[in-house]
């Protein structure tokens, strides 16, 4: 039996959210889930006695017949609440998955925006946590992928996503247990038909995991043990990139590699590169492990290219610019230090988590209580 209810760790999960991220506009993507409709009513209860603003959002890629009643739903009970609601409608719908959450995550961050807002909430859950480790595991992601999903960290699009984070305040609820609470609220929720559909991974998925309690249980285990670890990792990032990666008026960007590790290099150079060259994401993790190799070969590097990006080894250390003739659009130096910056607060957050369950029975701390010592220092040496 938990200890506390879940209203009391809701509000505990926004707790730990930045203030400043609270400030404006807070937006809520709501499809009509079980999921997204208890995020709805969690949050709505969490936003009244503080007088915080809210925005549902809903999202009709305009792939089923369906989904405008549906949004139409959403936009009636966010009414009844009180609350303003937008629909956000996909121009250009593709029968993609990865198309349709890029297009999601899009049309969700520039509505928040708008408005003024920086803190997008989503209804993720423990339930979709053990499925996206099992989907990133077959897919072959390192251990820092299947860490999983973080309770905080920035949009996954770009340049629509600049300024906005995501927050996660029932990713460690299940899903079973969110639907006995709206049943116990007297509230009901919309079942989408594609969520039962064996044509998607996910779904298949999560069949297997419905199937098993004690492999869902396994998962997670395993999926926190990893977010330990990352945590740790982090905090080593956020200090690099503090201490070891400067950035000039002009937009160049100058890190020095030494000493790092190589899969930290690594790690390191997919930052740089996706927010020197204005991308969305890091290159694959194998082309960043033999830039980094190569990097570290010092004096025998002598430059590189890779994910439009120009590398030349100085005196200083490793210079990174636009590659002439790329296609992305490179940011300005003040946008791209705000990138780098944003990177650079979602890992020191990370760490402060770690620490401020310092007091709790850990993986890591049975493992080896140095580390956490190690994290302590660490971020006490970040402003």
């Amino acid at each position: 039996m938990r200890e506390l209810d879940l209203t009391t760790r809701f509000d505990a999960a926004l707790g730990a959210v930045p203030e400043d991220l609270i400030a404006g506009p807070i937006g809520l993507a709501v499809s009509g889930g079980s999921d997204s409709v208890a995020l709805l009513h969690l949050a709505h209860q969490w936003a009244r006695p503080r007088g915080a603003k809210l925005l549902v959002l809903t999202v009709d890629h305009r792939l089923r017949p369906a989904a405008a009643a549906e949004a139409a739903e959403v936009a009636c009970l966010a009414g009844e609440l009180g609350l303003a609601h937008q629909t956000l409608a996909w121009d250009a719908p593709v029968a993609r998955q990865s198309a349709a959450r890029r297009a999601r995550h899009a049309l969700l961050a520039g509505a928040l925006r708008a408005a003024g807002g920086h803190l997008l909430l989503t209804g993720h859950t423990a339930d979709d946590q053990a499925e996206t480790l099992l989907m990133r595991a077959r897919q072959g992601s390192g251990w820092y992928g299947l860490a999983g999903m973080r309770a905080l960290s920035l949009s996954p699009v770009w340049p629509e996503g600049e300024g906005v984070w995501i927050a996660r305040p029932l990713l460690g609820e299940t899903r079973a247990d969110l639907r006995t609470w709206l049943a116990g609220q007297g509230s009901g929720w919309i079942d989408d038909p594609s969520n039962t559909n064996a044509a998607f991974e996910r779904v298949r998925i999560r069949t297997r995991l419905a199937a098993s309690r004690a492999l869902k249980d396994r998962t997670l285990a395993c999926q926190q043990h990893f977010a330990d670890l990352r945590r740790l990792e982090d905090a080593l990032l956020a200090n690099w990139l503090l201490r070891h990666v400067h950035i000039g008026a002009d937009g160049t960007v100058i890190a020095q590699l030494a000493d790092l590790p190589p899969e930290r290099a690594a790690r390191g150079l997919g930052v740089l590169l996706q927010c020197v060259a204005g991308r969305e994401t890091p290159p694959r993790s194998e082309a960043l492990l033999h830039l980094a190799a190569r990097s570290l070969a010092v004096p025998a590097f002598r430059g590189a290219t890779l994910g439009g990006v120009r590398l030349r080894p100085s005196r200083a250390g490793l210079k990174l610019a636009p590659e002439p003739g790329a296609r992305q659009n490179p940011p300005s130096p003040e946008a791209l230090t705000a990138r780098i910056n944003a990177f650079r607060r979602l890992f020191i957050n990370s760490a402060q988590e770690f620490v401020a369950g310092a007091g709790k029975e850990s993986f890591l701390q049975g493992l080896a209580p140095i580390f956490t010592t190690n994290t302590v220092s660490i971020v006490r040496d970040l402003p």
